[in-house]
């Protein structure tokens, strides 16, 4: 019988670990704290979402949830997603995913900097105006993972940011 009941709890504690995705497992997972870190100015998503994931831009990433009983479109579930790191990373790699690969700089490819630029200016994100303090706080981060530095500024006043299959972040 105890034989029984542990197959039980373990299955269902399988069954209820599926449900929510693990973001902060997820390859994006390093460009999305450089975002988060270049837009709030710390290391904590919490923050980050307080300041750049407001109801509609999650609503638009697909209600990603924190727990398997939350409803999507609710405030409530709104409210406790941004309270979960996962949750936040999940929300912000669905956002930027959300509008296809947009070279939004136009330099040939998809990378970190154009998520940073979907991330702020959704699919309007055509020739990036980051501001010094984004961009220094962004390549702090991006040199310790290795991705591509941004400039204040990206791209030119002619960039038309196509979408592109290349895959990378």
């Amino acid at each position: 019988m105890k034989s029984l009941v542990l197959v039980f709890v373990f299955a269902l504690v399988l069954i209820e670990s599926e449900g929510i995705e693990d973001w902060l497992s997820h390859e994006l997972y390093p460009c999305i704290k450089c975002l988060c870190h270049a837009r709030s100015g710390c290391w904590i998503r919490q923050n980050c979402a307080r300041y750049s994931i407001d109801f509609n831009y999650w609503k638009t990433a697909g209600s990603v949830v924190a727990n398997l009983d939350d409803l999507p479109n609710d405030k409530n579930s709104y409210e406790s997603c941004m309270k979960d790191e996962n949750c936040i990373v999940g929300t912000i790699i669905q956002f930027t995913e959300k509008f296809g690969r947009i070279d939004c700089n136009c330099d040939g490819e998809f990378d970190c900097k154009d998520r940073a630029a979907i991330h702020l200016k959704g699919a309007n994100c055509e020739y990036p105006e980051f501001g010094a303090a984004y961009a220094a706080r962004f390549n702090e981060c991006a040199k310790e993972i290795g991705v591509n530095t941004m400039l204040e500024r990206e791209g030119t006043s002619e960039c038309t940011s196509p979408k592109i299959d290349v895959r990378s972040n």
